[in-house]
């Protein structure tokens, strides 16, 4: 259990089985970063991200996936780093921004549950239980995977995990569409009869959202008594610690921490906790890593586990919950409870002199809080834009003028509260540089100044700054407005853009058809940069663009819009192959006697 040299990568477990295919997806997340979300479809797809995938590849992944997928995170909790991709607006029906549960308290889960078909069209279900966020961050984390078939009569046990996911659509600060709130209604619905896969040496699992509205408290000290205990959280709160801990005469706990976290607590808090932190000179990225920051690729904490031993049996607690009281009462969280004997889910097992996490473990040393204060000071900017990003709705609205496309960024109310001395900003989030103030007085009414339509987006920078204690503090976030006014036409420029050489025009007019892009004809680049077709005369492009009118001839009009944009523009003309219209416009006038037929 826990073995540093026990890895999976997300991408592996968000995989369909052999011979299936994505059929529904929904994930919850803290923390969301965009570029990592846009890479999730490739998984369903099949690709893998060391081969680099065309930008083409791609788009044509996120438009078959998008519709399949929703993530939950919360608001204002969205990473603001660079702009990773003009791609970024398939993603904005995706992506679902839920407000805080309740005041100073966040929406905390990190889970996946994914419904796979195959070609008898038969369901299986996959749920992946985490410590992650969905980010590229760099951190040593937990993941569960459980894989799942739908039985004949309800399963009490799944009742909890069918109500959580139920619940994710009221959770969120702009309403989901009716369709796609239908589709997690039946999913839910279909999880109260799904018997999970139980992993080796477990007899049992059981499923605790915590947190949701009407729902009682998670009873902490219920389900973690127990004569043996240990905690390993990144994050810990004294009140918590003595409700898990309480002192007992002759018992001793474990409880693995980081050391700036230990320092806040009170020492008499830690008397009979066997406390303990990542050896901050070990590696968990293996013998084999090749450079120093390899070997470093692990080290810092993250994962929330809580085992306990009661009877003869051991309760493994897994999930996204810290040893806080936040995080175990008030913020939305979700664990998974694995009952099994010990000696495969006890304490031992897990930090005993035997187990592979031990080595990589420390005694805590007292020092002191390294953030001398500070931190406190930049959780409350964090905090701000969390407020806000919850609790004003951001709409854009689309128009087309002479000079181009314009946004009209607006919100349906003001901030309630700006301290004095703060500033918060709002900007596109493909131009940072566009900022526009946020008044407390009145709501944001900003137009944007005329940009080409594939400029246009939802995602919005949300940005605050405040001078503490003669320290300038910023952070940003991240907000999707609701994108209004956009015509079809958007994404097909956005595609369209992607396509700077004619080599990636004819790998899209293979996607375009729906075949693989090594698989039809054979496109290949000389040594001076031109392409050539096989066959001779386009031979191979006829080809394709013939079986396209036989089989989808819905692919020709797709593909006769990117070309008339394309031709707009001397750039976009270079990139239509020498050649094109001869193979070109004889298809084309095929697919209109086909239109004029059919009315």
């Amino acid at each position: 259990m826990l073995a540093p040299d026990s890895r999976e990568l997300l991408l592996d477990a968000l995989r369909p089985p052999a011979g299936c295919s994505l059929d529904r997806a929904v994930a919850t997340t803290f923390t969301l970063g965009l570029e990592t979300a846009l890479t999730v479809p490739l998984a369903f797809a099949g690709f893998r991200l060391d081969e680099q995938p065309d930008p083409i590849e791609v788009m044509q992944s996120l438009r078959g996936m998008s519709d399949r997928i929703d993530i939950f995170c919360q608001a204002g909790a969205i990473g603001a780093g660079r702009w990773p991709s003009d791609l970024l607006a398939l993603l904005e029906n995706v992506v679902h921004e839920v407000r805080r549960p309740r005041p100073g308290h966040i929406f905390h889960p990190k889970t996946w549950v994914l419904r796979f078909r195959n070609e008898s069209q038969e369901t299986s279900y996959r749920l992946l239980v985490l410590s992650r966020n969905l980010t590229a961050d760099r951190s040593w984390d937990t993941i569960l995977w459980l894989d799942g078939w739908r039985a004949s009569r309800i399963n009490e046990s799944s009742e909890p995990l069918a109500r959580f996911i139920r619940a994710l659509p009221e959770l969120a600060a702009t309403p989901v569409s009716p369709n796609r709130h239908e589709v997690l209604t039946e999913l839910a619905e279909e999880l109260r009869r799904v018997e999970w896969e139980l992993p080796s040496g477990v007899r049992e699992v059981r499923f605790h959202p915590i947190g949701l509205p009407y729902a009682r408290r998670f009873p902490v000290e219920e389900h973690f008594r127990g004569y043996r205990r240990l905690v390993i959280s990144p994050f810990v709160r004294e009140g918590a610690i003595r409700r898990i801990f309480p002192p007992r005469s002759g018992r001793r706990y474990a409880l693995i921490s980081r050391g700036g976290e230990l320092d806040g607590l009170a020492e008499d808090a830690l008397e009979h906790v066997d406390v303990y932190e990542l050896d901050p000179t070990a590696s968990l990225a293996g013998d084999d890593a090749e450079t120093e920051a390899d070997r470093s690729y692990f080290t810092q904490l993250h994962a929330k586990v809580f085992a306990v031993e009661r009877g003869k049996r051991a309760h493994l607690f897994v999930g996204s919950a810290n040893a806080t009281d936040a995080g175990l009462s008030r913020n939305v969280e979700f664990l998974c409870e694995l009952v099994g004997p010990k000696r495969t889910l006890g304490v031992d097992a897990l930090v005993g002199d035997d187990a592979p996490l031990r080595g990589m473990l420390t005694p805590y040393d007292r020092g002191v809080d390294p953030n001398g204060g500070n931190g406190e000071d930049g959780r409350a900017i964090e905090n701000l834009l969390i407020d806000i990003a919850g609790g004003i709705r951001f709409r854009t609205t689309v128009t087309e003028e002479s000079e181009g496309w314009v946004a009209r960024i607006t919100a349906d109310e003001a901030p309630r509260r700006i301290p004095d001395g703060a500033c918060v900003t709002i900007a596109p989030h493909n131009r940072p540089d566009e900022t526009h103030p946020l008044d407390p007085a009145e709501p944001l009414d900003v137009e944007l100044a005329p940009r080409e339509l594939a400029d246009i987006t939802a995602f919005l920078r949300l940005s605050a700054s405040q001078t503490v204690k003669g320290k300038l503090l910023e952070r940003s976030t991240v907000v999707c407005s609701q994108l209004e006014g956009s015509p079809d036409d958007r994404f097909r420029q956005i595609l369209a853009r992607q396509i700077d050489t004619p080599e990636k025009f004819l790998r899209l007019l293979a996607l375009l058809i729906g075949l693989a892009s090594g698989s039809s004809a054979d496109f290949t680049e000389t040594g001076n940069g031109s392409t050539s077709w096989s066959g001779g005369a386009g031979q191979g492009v006829l080809e394709l663009l013939a079986r396209a009118l036989a089989e989808s001839p819905e692919s020709i009009d797709h593909l006769d819009e990117i070309i008339e944009h394309l031709r707009r523009s001397p750039l976009g003309r270079e990139v239509l192959p020498p050649g094109w219209d001869d193979v070109w416009l004889p298809v084309l006038e095929a697919r209109r006697a086909m239109r004029a037929e059919a009315s």
